[in-house]
């Protein structure tokens, strides 16, 4: 069995799960996280909530990478050493501070100065990357990682103003870059059953809908060629009938993510691949028949298909998010 967790961090604010004063964890409500020690303290509160649910994948969206309203953690790597999992990788969807002059990163993992097109000048003064993306940590090793840009779509302006001739009667929102980080994961045979390898995303896709949607597409299509069977967990910004509408693969678990202090959305998802279907056109109900099916990998080969057999929602003392996870197994 294989337990995969998806968490949007909301690069690490306190959230309602934080309470009000009263519970264990009240200390820390209302905390400033932009004090390095305070941010190390929730970060580590956090893994330890992680670490009750022991998942063998986390898959981590808006998290930082050296912010200051974040105390400068490099947040992802900072998670992976607190659940001693060795697996972990950063991929930027922007670099530079939030408030400023953001950017494209050149490399998307912000480990050199030479990944950022102001990475050699801030090396100069002796400054770390900056930088804000998705993570994917596992306790599996991994054989390979895999990036894709999916853009950030058109930008969006809002009328505030009653002078319709004065500029400054409009503001204009530049809608951010969305990135989805893959890793193909080496499965040991005592967790995995048939399941040797896993090809495992982590994403965050856009708010417009429409633009979530190719964005969710351009992600399937570059994770699905990649050895499986294959996972793709984030927060897609859609509900699980929009994501089921596109045909692209399965929806596995359920609950509601958001928002954290009053669930009553699922818009953070495991998907998965597409069920096959008999000569009827319907789904296949025969165990074998589906084992025998399988899905084909990057080399043509087969893989066997992942049914989820638990799942449920998990809240965190961060995030406006609540956790969701999911257990898979092999079918036959």
């Amino acid at each position: 069995m294989i337990r995969v967790l998806s968490l949007n961090l909301q690069h690490g604010l306190l959230g309602a799960g934080a309470g009000d004063g009263s519970a264990a964890t009240g200390s820390l409500a209302g905390a400033d996280i932009s004090d390095s020690a305070t941010a190390r303290a929730v970060m580590r509160a956090t893994a330890e909530q992680i670490a009750e649910l022991a998942p063998d994948v986390v898959a981590l969206q808006e998290v930082d990478l050296g912010q200051a309203r974040s105390g400068r953690l490099h947040q992802a790597a900072f998670l992976a050493e607190e659940l001693g999992m060795p697996t972990c990788r950063f991929a930027a969807s922007y670099a530079g501070p939030v408030v400023g002059l953001r950017r494209r990163p050149l490399r998307t993992a912000l480990s050199s100065p030479t990944d950022d097109v102001l990475g050699l000048l801030r090396a100069a003064v002796g400054a770390g990357p900056i930088g804000y993306g998705n993570a994917l940590l596992s306790r599996f090793p991994v054989s390979g990682w895999h990036v894709k840009r999916l853009g950030r779509g058109a930008s969006s302006v809002e009328k505030r103003g009653e002078r319709a001739w004065d500029p400054r009667s409009y503001h204009v929102s530049t809608a951010s870059q969305r990135i989805m980080v893959a890793a193909t994961l080496e499965v040991p045979d005592d967790v995995g059953g048939s399941v040797r390898r896993l090809s495992v995303a982590s994403t965050h896709l856009a708010t417009r809908e429409s633009m979530a949607a190719r964005q969710l597409a351009d992600a399937w299509g570059a994770l699905a060629g990649l050895p499986g069977p294959h996972l793709l967990v984030g927060d897609y910004n859609l509900s699980a009938e929009q994501v089921a509408a596109l045909g692209l693969g399965r929806t596995v678990g359920e609950g509601h993510t958001f928002p954290a202090a009053n669930p009553h959305r699922r818009i953070d998802h495991v998907l998965t691949d597409l069920w096959p279907t008999g000569p009827d056109g319907l789904p296949l109900a025969d165990e074998a028949a589906v084992a025998a099916a399988g899905t084909a990998g990057a080399d043509g080969a087969g893989s066997p298909l992942l049914r989820a057999v638990d799942w449920g929602t998990a809240s965190f003392i961060i995030s406006d998010h609540v956790g969701t996870w999911v257990d898979l197994e092999p079918v036959g």
